[in-house]
């Protein structure tokens, strides 16, 4: 069994985790993203769960946007 030479890859959640991914993955060369997003509070609005951002992830932002807080 051999792998495909190309495949898409989904990232689910477009909160800060699913947003260094996809950073990350395009940073290497995988330019084939789908992100899916589909959070709603009570009152319909889409909105983040995110409430803690993870080292890993500040890191992924610095390098894609340094100097910026």
């Amino acid at each position: 069994m051999s792998l495909p030479s190309s495949t898409t890859v989904l990232i689910v959640g477009a909160g800060p985790a699913g947003m260094a991914s996809a950073i990350s993955l395009w940073l290497s060369g995988v330019k084939d993203l789908v992100i899916v997003d589909a959070a709603e509070d009570r009152k319909g609005n889409l909105s983040s769960r995110a409430f803690v951002l993870h080292a890993a992830t500040l890191e992924v932002r610095s390098r894609r946007h340094p100097g910026q807080s």
